[in-house]
């Protein structure tokens, strides 16, 4: 993979952190606004509202992990490289997912064995 394209997948990785990073931000400082108490609807409603975001939070975090992954691969000169195969990853399937980890066929049979 050329320089030019590496650069734009870092960037482009570098922006998705920041933005997952602000949104986590943004969940800390509304959670410490959520009230507290009312009636028994009032509370399952809340803690319904904890769960997903909880849920949503995990997820962030997750990819936010793959990010770190996916950069660490750009420094060390080993992105595009499929973790399972050693292939190289379809330039397509990174423009749509640059964190990716597997290509297409791996990340396919990974799916497959974990049902």
């Amino acid at each position: 993979m050329n320089k030019k394209l590496l650069a734009q997948f870092k960037k482009t990785l570098t922006q998705k952190k920041a933005s997952i990073t602000n949104k986590l931000n943004s969940k800390k400082i509304n959670e410490n606004e959520i009230e507290t108490g009312g009636d028994e609807i009032d509370t399952a409603t809340q803690s319904t509202e904890r769960e997903m975001q909880f849920e949503l939070g995990g997820i962030d975090t997750r990819m936010m992990q793959d990010i770190d992954n996916a950069l660490a691969k750009i420094e060390k000169n080993t992105f595009g490289k499929c973790e399972s195969c050693g292939e190289d990853i379809a330039q397509a399937r990174l423009e749509a997912i640059p964190w990716g980890r597997y290509c297409k066929k791996c990340q396919e049979e990974a799916e497959k064995n974990s049902k």
